[in-house]
């Protein structure tokens, strides 16, 4: 089988979620990649606009902030530590890089960033929304995906979607009858517009292999596989994009920090419950769904 360079950068990418807590030296994610150094770091630096270090950085600052939002009370040094950080003094100066302050100075209530609260505008957003969350266990899932870059500008999505299925079709497999998801691993927060991924699958039984024929695949599309374990989640069901919106704002500025839980390392997940045709704003019908675990001290 082929594989593209675009699918050995985002197979490294995932490489690096996985394991933020480990030192991620560029040899070490070169090999992951079956590259020299000096060549990876090229073909990475080309594919995503940013080097191999400042997307590992990046990867880093948006999940510790993601924790201290959404666990407040969680001690820096903590959330440093597992987040991949060397020092609390080295989380500090990233993080007063990206966001003009020290972390000690945000109350992880307030916005970091110059974006409108979306909740101000949840009437305009998603006229008689609330958001209804329940505690689900989700089963272990394995998905085939296709990665979208730049996903909320023009047709990227429905243009990804098309990649997604007219690859399906063409390994004989019956997408329609399987269910498809959307995972965001980035933040907006910490993350320009342009290196935003959204990765499109479809579900496929975890016991059972894949038909050969769809692992068969090369050139430059980023298809590939994600595996999760079974995991409790929060769950919003939203008739929207607009409701999207509102839900994701709800869940992590409101229902998790006031929760027992936080956010494990698993992606935040949208379960389609109808296939989108179009992805206009109307066009949805999903679960938005966060993977949770007990907070830690």
């Amino acid at each position: 089988m082929a594989t593209s360079y675009q699918a050995r950068v985002d197979l490294v990418m995932d490489h690096v979620r996985r394991h933020l807590d480990e030192d991620l030296p560029l040899a070490d994610l070169a090999a992951v990649a079956n590259f020299s150094p000096f060549h990876f770091h090229r073909i990475f630096r080309a594919s995503t606009g940013e080097t191999v270090a400042d997307f590992v950085r990046r990867a880093r600052l948006e999940r510790a902030v993601q924790l201290m939002q959404t666990a407040p009370q969680r001690p820096l040094t903590s959330i440093a530590a597992e987040t991949g950080f060397a020092t609390p003094s080295d989380f500090a100066r990233v993080f007063r890089r990206q966001y003009g302050r020290t972390p000690s100075s945000w109350d992880r209530r307030s916005r970091l960033d110059a974006q409108p609260d979306l909740t101000d505008n949840a009437a305009q957003l998603a006229p008689g929304f609330v958001p209804c969350a329940r505690i689900v266990r989700r089963p272990a899932l394995r998905i085939f995906y296709h990665r979208v870059r730049n996903p909320w500008q023009g047709n990227t999505l429905a243009t990804g979607f098309r990649a997604l299925t007219e690859h399906l079709d063409a390994a004989g497999d019956d997408w329609r009858a399987r269910r498809l998801v959307g995972l965001s691993w980035e933040s907006a927060k910490a993350t320009d517009v342009a290196n935003l991924v959204y990765d499109l699958g479809f579900v496929f039984d975890a016991a059972s292999p894949p038909p050969p024929s769809i692992l068969n695949h090369d050139g430059e599309q980023p298809f590939g596989w994600h595996r999760f374990d079974s995991t409790d989640a929060v769950e919003v069901r939203c008739p929207s994009l607009p409701a999207v919106a509102v839900t994701w704002e709800h869940l992590y500025t409101e229902w998790l920090p006031s929760s027992p839980y936080e956010p494990n390392d698993q992606p935040a997940m949208k379960r389609f419950h109808r296939l989108p045709t179009t992805f206009t704003p109307d066009d949805w019908l999903v679960d938005c769904s966060i993977g949770l675990r007990p907070r830690r001290p």
